[in-house]
């Protein structure tokens, strides 16, 4: 769960990058106005740790033998054995 709001919360800042590259026009300061410039720097802060979980999430993931919610390594290891069978079985 704390992966999918690590997801969206990049998917905002992206958003954000991609209207301050394109546009010249910053989001969230916008939304935060002048008044709640403290606002602004607590979401910066908040997607820079978001950030961080994902990295280190995909690195975990990517090099650990140990995967985190990985559904497909169960699967693969089914087909695997699955596949196992029936070549035994052939023989």
């Amino acid at each position: 769960m704390i992966t999918v709001i690590a997801m969206i919360l990049m998917i905002i800042g992206a958003f954000n990058w991609f209207s301050v590259g394109v546009f010249d026009f910053n989001f969230i300061n916008w939304i935060f106005t002048s008044n709640a410039y403290i606002g602004a720097r607590i979401l910066y802060g908040i997607v820079g740790v978001a950030g961080l979980w994902l990295v280190f999430y995909l690195a975990y993931n990517k090099f650990s033998g140990r995967r985190i919610n990985a559904p497909e390594s169960v699967m693969g290891r089914e087909r695997h054995e699955s596949h196992e069978m029936s070549n035994s079985e052939e023989f």
